[in-house]
């Protein structure tokens, strides 16, 4: 006998008050299912819509995404955006004022000074010259009064050398350096950054790059050999 198939039913999110918060009809959970979360189980995609819903993240517009990471019962349930996606959510915070970033390379002159974890200051200097190898990239985020947070990364603990890693290794370093300084700026928890992700999970972030114009966020002007 034929497994009847089960009925999609609508959800909707409250708030802690009771007020409703979204609203999704059961074509739009067919949609989302066929789409950015496939492989939910309906537990794992309560929690999907419930995180997009929480940080302001459309589904429709592909800014969140739902992904198994790892195969088997040994598979993780991973709720992923783009650099974007943590911007968005950071520039909604009153006190969010900029956020700049810069690759280092291999040639450059460049120092970073820390006072017991608060940045000192920056020193980067280069010229016209061959820079060399991207090496690195850092982030400063600065509010509106007057603080400031800082990052530095490397691309060797991030770069999968696929995708967008392959060809924008600058553009993607950066971006890796301000989901960091995002991430602590607005207290981010339970969405990871795609260009962030090690590289014992490029399969998950090959699939995600490739389905969704959303997260390959890549500079189109910039190329890296």
């Amino acid at each position: 006998m034929a497994r009847v198939k089960e009925e999609t039913k609508p959800i909707v999110l409250h708030d802690e008050q009771g007020n409703i918060t979204a609203n999704y009809t059961a074509e739009m959970i067919e949609t989302i299912k066929n789409t950015v979360a496939k492989d939910a189980t309906d537990a794992e995609l309560m929690m999907f819509l419930s995180v997009a819903n929480k940080y302001g993240l459309d589904p429709f517009l592909k800014e969140v995404h739902f992904a198994k990471m790892g195969k088997g019962e040994d598979a993780q349930a991973t709720i992923m955006t783009g650099r974007d996606g943590y911007a968005k959510i950071a520039k909604r915070h009153p006190d969010f004022l900029k956020c700049q970033s810069m690759e280092v390379r291999e040639n450059d002159e460049f120092h970073m000074d820390w006072d017991f974890g608060d940045l000192v200051g920056i020193k980067h200097t280069f010229g016209h010259m061959d820079r060399g190898k991207v090496v690195g990239a850092y982030a400063v985020l600065k509010t509106k009064s007057g603080d400031s947070l800082a990052t530095y990364v490397t691309r060797e603990e991030y770069d999968t050398g696929k995708n967008a890693w392959g060809k924008y290794k600058s553009a993607m370093i950066k971006k890796v350096a301000e989901n960091e300084v995002y991430k602590k700026f607005a207290d981010i928890n339970g969405v990871d950054a795609i260009e962030n992700m090690p590289s014992e999970f490029t399969e998950g972030v090959e699939k995600l790059e490739t389905d969704s114009e959303s997260v390959e966020f890549i500079d189109t002007n910039i190329k890296e050999e």
